[in-house]
């Protein structure tokens, strides 16, 4: 069944699921199809975090001011005038490490025109648009590099935010488990820790980034509830050093390691 034209999609869209089969063409140059893929097969998901987000708080904050998130993360000038060791520091060293840029699915030729396809209420197209640019905090909090092992990793982080999350830990496991070339129980465990690590943690998508950048990163993870890497983590990160047709190699990223 399609997702509801208007408002929030609390149902899956298997058009919108099968539709996105370029993905598996190249995933490099197919960052749409897998957007509409994840919002696709995730709706139910999605819908359930857009209305604990509402019930939030700081979630009915950030609804009411809508602060640009994305803008703040990509002015780099201010980034680079935090201090050494600062979450605003750490996020633009994995930017910059890993030549990314802030957010993963550009908001006007990816986000937007889906928003508007589907109907989608303005609240929880805030919700998209804040998330796409939180993917990166999300490695930044959790020490997840942007190789495969880091991805698999965060997405583990991320389903353990979004509990019950059945349809995208299936994703994340037959589909990226699959590709990265590592043994299964060592990605298993891998993943099975990822996901505990983001259930323990508060709810990450209503914290005020904006008044955290400039504070350390080891107090925004204890005030956050992430569990360090060395507790969430005992064997270390995974790090793929293989990636994708169309992707660029990734560079090992601890950022830990390098202020210590």
């Amino acid at each position: 069944m399609a997702a509801p034209s208007t408002g929030v999609p609390e149902q899956r869209d298997w058009r919108g699921v099968f539709g996105s089969w370029r993905l598996l063409v190249n995933p490099g140059e197919n960052g749409g199809s897998a957007f509409e893929l994840i919002v696709g097969l995730a709706a139910p998901i999605l819908a359930r975090s857009y209305h604990q987000l509402r019930a939030h708080p700081n979630g009915r904050r950030l609804f009411a001011e809508k602060p640009d998130l994305l803008a703040v993360l990509g002015d780099d000038d201010y980034l680079a005038s935090l201090p050494v060791g600062s979450l605003g520091h750490a996020y633009r060293s994995f930017l910059l490490t890993n030549r990314l840029d802030a957010g993963v699915f550009d908001v006007d030729t990816v986000i937007r025109p889906i928003a508007e396809r589907r109907g989608w209420d303005d609240d929880f197209f805030y919700m998209m648009r804040r998330g796409t640019a939180l993917h990166d905090m999300f490695h930044t909090l959790g020490g997840y590099g942007p190789d495969m092992g880091g991805e698999f990793g965060n997405l583990g982080f991320h389903c353990g935010q979004m509990e019950p999350s059945g349809a995208l830990k299936a994703l994340s496991l037959g589909l990226l488990g699959t590709l990265i070339p590592a043994s299964p129980p060592r990605k298993l465990r891998y993943f099975r820790e990822a996901v505990r690590r983001g259930q323990r943690a508060d709810n990450l998508m209503a914290a005020p980034y904006e008044q955290l950048l400039d504070k350390p990163l080891t107090e925004v993870r204890e005030s956050l509830g992430v569990a360090p890497t060395q507790r969430a983590h005992p064997g270390g990160h995974l790090f793929i050093d293989w990636m994708p047709p169309g992707m660029k190699p990734p560079t090992r990223w601890d950022y830990d390691a390098d202020v210590a």
